[in-house]
């Protein structure tokens, strides 16, 4: 049963409001999509440091703080019996803490296969505001409907010079010469599925792919804290690799699916932010 809180007001099945009511009442602030599993908010450490990071970063003030923030997921989680949830927190400095948790299909054993269509320009490594994740997102929905008008599943950005930043949802890594790469969070979110991939897969190439490198990987594919992993097996209608899920990719996302499924809530410390050019290793 889907359940919503909305300043400390609960609302369950069909008496909660839609979306667009949850949004009017929060306002302009921030949001984190999270993934719950038997109650438990999966990596929530992380979720909500990145929330208070991007708080302070952006002069929020009049926001609820950590404490109430906390009360309200726990109270909303209890609300919802479904064994896997998307958790949806915005606050604002209305002040406002709206939180709706509904039931979500569970990560897939196998990881989903998506095509992509790039969105060149759509990463700006200056433009330090796309690091925070902010309720303002109409221009992720209207690259979404331009993907969705061309058969594609996703869109990938990409700066002026073609190297590739993340995806309207999700974060993306590349598979080229047996090694990992991805984009440095400059201009980009700083997901807490990429935080988690960068750990579990061990070191990785932190470094925007040129066109010429992911136009030619082995593997594409894309990390969310709610959806786990996908391979992108084509963009812009150019098969990637072979056009399906390859090893790294399947042998990662069974490695995340196994990392939520094994009770990770607290977070993954140690994991650096990606803001750092590092050396690679083989992923074979």
């Amino acid at each position: 049963m889907r359940v919503v809180r909305i300043n400390g007001v609960q609302y369950r099945g069909a008496s909660a409001p839609a979306r667009p009511t949850l949004d009017a009442q929060a306002g302009a602030g921030l949001i984190e999509t999270m993934r719950a599993c038997d109650g438990q908010i999966v990596h929530r450490a992380l979720h909500l440091e990145r929330l208070a990071s991007s708080l302070r970063a952006l002069g929020i003030d009049g926001a609820p703080d950590a404490g109430a923030i906390a009360c309200e997921l726990d109270a909303a989680l209890e609300g919802c019996v479904a064994a896997d949830a998307v958790v949806r927190l915005v606050v604002s400095a209305r002040p406002a803490c709206v939180v709706e948790v509904a039931p979500v299909e569970p990560l897939d054993a196998t990881p989903p296969m998506f095509s992509a269509l790039t969105l060149p320009g759509g990463w700006v490594p200056g433009e330090a505001a796309a690091e925070h994740k902010r309720t303002e997102r109409d221009h992720w929905v209207r690259a979404e409907c331009a993907a969705a008008a061309v058969g594609a599943d996703i869109v990938l950005t990409t700066d002026l010079s073609g190297r590739l930043g993340e995806a309207s949802r999700a974060s993306v890594f590349v598979v080229a010469d047996g090694v990992l790469w991805t984009a440095p969070a400059r201009g980009l979110l700083p997901g807490i599925g990429r935080r988690v991939m960068m750990q579990i897969a061990g070191d990785v190439i932190v470094q925007a792919a040129e066109r010429a490198l992911w136009q030619r990987a082995d593997e594409v594919f894309v990390v969310s804290a709610l959806r786990g992993v996908a391979a992108i097996v084509t963009v812009d209608s150019a098969p990637v690799g072979n056009g399906t899920a390859g090893p790294v990719t399947r042998r990662l996302a069974a490695r995340y699916r196994a990392c939520v499924l094994g009770g990770d809530r607290a977070g993954s410390p140690g994991v650096d932010d990606g803001r750092l050019d590092g050396a690679g290793i083989p992923v074979a």
